[in-house]
């Protein structure tokens, strides 16, 4: 049990546990040659009697080592003494994605097309060095306070037309994020890598992931014969295509490289931003409660949510009793005290029945033929104006326009169909 204090190989002194896991733990320790802070990865005691298990990791870093790019956590150093093995990696300020999702949900449309991209940048630098990260998750990328994604944790890589250090037919990589043909046992690829990032775009852009079970055979069977449930409808159009697309179950369905992959998310954006579409607010989170399954137990809000009743309120001081309009002072029977209104409505009543009664005076007379003529003559003008506006409106459409107003068609939003290039796929160099 490694202890705050405790000097590994003689270089680097341990300081505070960062996390630990099924491998063992990490921890930020000093480098006392060079001063500066590291990473200490760990290895978890009794790992190392497993057959093939050494030799794995002491391949990751020789391969990791191998990899400079600025978002790829950079490995330093590898250690034995002992039955204890460890690696020594660039020391990473940062926040776990996965904690950010635990604290703030769904991410804006803008944020994860940033965040994404830098991880597909960072898997594209791996996949041309030949290596395969094979755990693509969001608890394997530290994002900085300034917004900067650094993938970490080759662990179960291998590097691609070597010696495999893995069993034909052994499924590794984390259930919830396992692409179909690593849940089958089968070759893994670059493009299974694509698979798991398009899985963690989808939960940044849902707050869910496609698949959710406590079992980890059921979620490997959803990944490989369940589609995903479509994304909110707040999440715009053109990134759902894209993420969908990297969810394909056959890898040739798949936008053909990382690199692709994170292209097509940034094109994505800035043709939903063209289009008007919202790209900063994230959608809700997700409702709980939702189908069981696989695919539950969160479903997203599926139309405008119900608000205050808008009848006769319920309550102790409701009494389920209409209440008063007119302002009128009531008697426990619920008629008006007043009993003179009753007898001036029957007036009225009688009035209206017997027809038209003989003026007593001129004047109310001729008051309403006065509001009838001024009534006219508004009516009159209106209509004058109204024929102006539209005669000049039409001469403004025709000296403009040749008489035919052009209308605008509506843009094919989808990422990889043909009316609307939204990436344009480069060469890998």
């Amino acid at each position: 049990m490694s202890r705050p204090g405790d000097l590994m190989g003689g270089r680097y002194r341990l300081t505070d546990r960062i996390a630990a896991g099924g491998m063992g733990e990490v921890w930020q320790a000093r480098d006392e040659i060079l001063g500066r802070a590291v990473a200490v990865k760990l290895l978890k005691e009794g790992l190392t009697d497993e057959e093939g298990f050494t030799e794995r990791f002491r391949n990751e870093a020789r391969l990791s080592a191998a990899l400079a790019h600025g978002n790829i956590a950079q490995v330093y150093d590898y250690g034995e003494e002992g039955n204890l093995a460890y690696l020594v990696m660039e020391f990473v300020p940062g926040k776990p994605l996965s904690k950010i999702l635990h604290e703030r949900g769904p991410i804006s449309a803008a944020d994860t097309a940033n965040l994404m991209g830098q991880a597909a940048a960072a898997l594209h630098a791996a996949h041309r060095a030949g290596l395969i990260h094979r755990d693509v998750k969001p608890a394997n990328m530290l994002v900085t306070s300034d917004g900067v994604v650094k993938l970490t944790d080759f662990g179960i890589a291998r590097a691609v037309g070597s010696a495999a250090m893995t069993k034909t037919g052994e499924v590794m990589g984390t259930a919830q994020y396992l692409a179909p043909e690593a849940a089958m046992g089968r070759e893994t690829t670059a493009l299974t890598d694509v698979y798991s990032l398009a899985v963690v775009t989808y939960e940044m852009l849902g707050g869910r992931r496609p698949f959710n079970s406590d079992s980890a055979v059921a979620l490997a069977l959803a990944h490989v014969n369940e589609e995903p449930p479509p994304l909110p409808t707040e999440v715009p159009a053109p990134l759902r295509a894209v993420v969908h697309a990297g969810l394909r179950k056959d890898p040739a369905e798949r936008p053909d490289s990382a690199q692709e992959f994170g292209r097509a998310l940034r094109q994505a954006v800035s043709d939903s931003e063209q289009m008007g579409l919202n790209i900063w607010t994230p959608a809700p989170r997700p409702v709980a409660g939702g189908p069981a399954g696989p695919s539950g137990p969160n479903s997203w809000p599926s139309g405008p949510q119900s608000g205050p009743p808008s009848g006769p309120q319920s309550g102790p001081h409701s009494g389920g009793q209409p209440q008063q309009s007119g302002g009128q002072p009531q008697t426990s029977g619920g008629r008006p005290q007043n009993s003179g209104s009753n007898k001036l409505s029957r007036a009225q009543r009688k009035a209206r029945t017997s027809g038209p009664q003989p003026a007593t005076s001129g004047a109310q007379p001729a008051a309403g033929t006065h509001r009838s003529l001024r009534a006219g003559w508004i009516a009159v003008i209106g209509a004058v104006v109204a024929v102006a506006v539209i005669a000049i409106v039409v001469v403004v459409i025709l000296s403009h326009g040749g008489g035919s107003p052009q209308v605008p068609t509506a843009p094919n939003t989808g990422p990889f169909n043909n009316g609307i290039v939204t990436y344009a796929p480069e060469g890998s160099s």
